[in-house]
């Protein structure tokens, strides 16, 4: 392999700070999402010098790290943050959360308090008793360079585990007094390790399906870059086609197969055989139970998800794309012929488009959305009324344009989230829906847009409440019982413009379009503001329980 700086001295790394740059450049990262501080003083002093990676510097840590996420999920390739510890580390830790379940490939390069204090409780600035036990549980691998001695070892580690196997976190801690220090050796080339498929696991898959009478396929963000061997999979088999959100874009929803959550449910109880691809399937397992006869195929690059459920799951492990076109190769020796379901899949659609009709005026408005957004836009959910909605109506045309939190759930981290969307993919259009709930968690960022000329346009839809939480406690508990839900937000068009953010307000379904194109043709950061109320409860046709 060649060795990252071999052959060019200038390049060659001397300190551990020096070496930490050359990691960022081995994984592919030009962007750090940054907030600085006295702990990585000798980190950002060697970034100076690295005229190729852009450092985005943003007003808070919890931004740093959604911006990472953001990043990472639309191109798929790793992203990087970097903040000080104690305060700073559990700050970007809720992005940390987002990005183990959102399949984010995030490189966190935190700082240390000096080596000597680390685990002494000593209260020096910023120490924490233990920050790995933090870590661990927000990254899949966590590192921690003693010394200089240490440094080109442990980077290594982390960038061999940022590539290969689940898309998660990984974070490596450096001590201040430690980025200074010479660094021994030098960085090969991440080595992207996948697991071997089976081929016995295969087989078996193959026979499964290849005798399934009525096959249903679930993916989830995992198969995101499978779309392909995924769709021909599917017409392989004549087997619809479903997410729940995290999946959402794998396979068009205009495709004669692709099913939408709703149908995927009424589908679920006579598919004898169902075939989860990059998905947890804690959705259907939890919520609608498997079946006396039904069984699964599970495809899944963590082992941990094979059989979490213990339905007696035929598994696969290994890279999505992989996997599936060796199933496609091996059923040519086992699959059954099958009536094409277009005719049965097209009943279905009338009939979820018929049940979801009550759903206005998010319908509405996700039409407009989606009558001005190209084909590769970029639509970012925070947690709110018309992202729900968007899950079971939103015509969803390519994988990787819809990106969210996954299982973490994050309210508010839609305008970070969004921000770092737009700084990785700088020639798309890229909108972030929020609400007025999870808007002031990350709306500061947008002085970080601003500053940076990042193109993100953030929809906001206004009712004045945490929406979702008031109408809970209206359903359980009586419309006279709502506490702690009710907002008194500021003036939302004042306060884009204050930061230089061309914001303006839509009056309702019928101008979105007009003013949300304005929006998207301007260079840099901009808002739009749409006051809402009265939106129906879309969590029946969401959960669709059994």
């Amino acid at each position: 392999m060649t060795a990252i700086g071999a052959g060019s001295t200038s390049r060659r790394p001397a300190t551990v700070a020096g070496l930490a740059v050359e990691a960022l450049r081995a994984v592919g990262v030009d962007t750090l999402f940054c907030l600085p501080g006295v702990q990585n003083d000798d980190f950002f002093d060697a970034l100076v010098d690295a005229r190729d990676i852009r450092p985005v510097v943003t007003r808070h840590e919890q931004g740093a790290a959604y911006m990472a996420l953001g990043a990472a999920q639309v191109t798929g390739r790793p992203a990087a943050l970097c903040v000080v510890p104690g305060p700073g580390m559990l700050n970007a830790a809720a992005g940390l959360t987002s990005a183990y379940w959102g399949n984010a490939r995030v490189l966190a390069l935190i700082g240390s308090v000096p080596s000597v204090w680390r685990g002494r409780s000593t209260g020096i600035l910023h120490d924490l008793p233990d920050p790995a036990a933090v870590l661990r549980q927000l990254t899949k691998h966590t590192g921690y360079i003693g010394g200089g001695v240490d440094a080109a070892g442990v980077w290594q580690q982390a960038v061999d585990e940022l590539v290969s196997g689940t898309p998660r976190p990984v974070a490596v801690e450096v001590p201040v007094d430690v980025w200074s220090q010479p660094a021994d050796g030098v960085l090969d080339a991440p080595r992207a390790a996948m697991p071997p498929i089976d081929g016995g696991q295969i087989e078996e898959a193959a026979r499964v399906l290849g005798r399934a009478q009525r096959p249903l396929i679930m993916v989830g963000g995992g198969a995101q870059d499978a779309s392909e061997p995924v769709r021909e999979l599917a017409e392989m088999l004549e087997a619809p086609v479903f997410a729940r959100y995290m999946g959402l874009g794998v396979l068009d929803t205009r495709h004669r197969l692709h099913a939408y959550l709703t149908m995927g449910r009424d589908l679920w109880p006579s598919s004898d055989v169902v075939v989860g691809i990059g998905t947890r399937m804690e959705f259907p397992n939890v919520e609608w139970g498997v079946g006396d006869d039904q069984q699964i195929v599970q495809i899944n690059v963590d082992p941990d998800e094979l059989d979490r459920y213990g339905t007696g799951t035929v598994g696969v492990h290994g890279d999505a794309g992989e996997a599936c076109r060796l199933l496609i190769d091996a059923l040519g020796r086992h699959n059954r012929r099958r009536q094409d379901r277009t005719g049965e899949l097209a009943e279905l659609r009338t009939r979820h488009f018929e049940r979801i009709a009550r759903l206005e005026p998010q319908l509405s408005y996700l039409r407009a959305i989606r009558s001005v957004m190209p084909d590769d836009g970029i639509i970012v959910e925070d947690v709110t009324q018309i992202a729900f909605v968007a899950h079971i109506a939103y015509e969803h045309r390519r994988p990787r344009t819809y990106l969210a939190t996954g299982g973490a759930g994050t309210l508010g981290a839609g305008v970070a989230h969004g921000i770092g969307a737009a700084a990785a993919t700088r020639d798309r259009a890229q909108l972030t829906i929020v609400g007025d709930g999870g808007m002031l968690f990350t709306a500061t960022e947008l002085a970080t847009a601003v500053q940076h000329g990042i193109d993100t346009t953030v929809l906001l839809f206004d009712n004045g409440a945490y929406g979702n939480v008031q109408r809970l406690q209206r359903q359980r508990f009586g419309p006279d019982r709502t506490i702690a839900s009710t907002l008194r937000n500021p003036d939302w068009i004042a306060f884009g413009e204050s930061f230089g953010v061309r914001t303006e307000r839509a009056s309702g379904p019928d101008t979105l379009p007009a003013v949300l194109e304005r929006s998207l043709a301007h260079p840099g950061p901009s808002m739009v503001v749409v006051d809402i109320a009265g939106e129906p409860d879309p969590w029946p046709l969401l959960r669709v329980r059994r």
